[in-house]
């Protein structure tokens, strides 16, 4: 019985956390600094950190959630 008990108070906390988005991380292909930002803009808003860039592709991160 206590073990039942255990698992009716584990389980929501596990969906809960298992469901949780996280942080996105693409790639863009982009010739130069604006078309970057008009990418990364497009797909996370304002909050985005640039992480690599070489060449013509470029690694974004959004900062917030993206729903």
């Amino acid at each position: 019985m206590n073990c039942r008990w255990i698992w009716i108070i584990l389980m929501p906390i596990w969906l809960a956390g298992s469901c949780e988005t996280r942080l996105t991380t693409f790639y863009v292909k982009a010739g130069d600094s604006e078309e970057l930002k008009i990418h990364a803009f497009e797909r996370c808003g304002r909050h985005y950190r640039v992480l690599a860039y070489e060449d013509d592709t470029a690694r974004i991160e959004c900062l917030k959630k993206t729903d």
